[in-house]
């Protein structure tokens, strides 16, 4: 018997020159294929090709603590995607 994938809903937060190419700073956003944080930003580099130049350099949080790549995602969660910091 097939297994059947949970839908998860997340709020996705954006910031500084992500939140251009995304075009908004927060998203809403429900997923069958978004089990982890890498998951998650790999669905929006799909949509936006330019985020995949940022993976290197971005930090990732969930529920407001930075997080690790392979962090799993639960529903509620509320994840953003944060660049490097830069300014003098």
């Amino acid at each position: 018997m097939a297994t059947v994938s949970q839908s998860i809903s997340l709020k996705v937060l954006f910031f500084g020159r992500l939140k251009e190419i995304v075009g908004h700073a927060e998203e809403s956003l429900a997923s069958t294929d978004a089990a982890t944080i890498e998951q998650l930003f790999a669905l929006y580099a799909a949509r936006h090709p330019e985020l995949a130049k940022f993976r290197p350099s971005l930090v990732a949080s969930r529920n407001q603590e930075f997080a690790a790549w392979d962090t799993p995602l639960h529903t509620g969660d509320e994840v953003a995607f944060l660049p490097p910091v830069s300014g003098g």
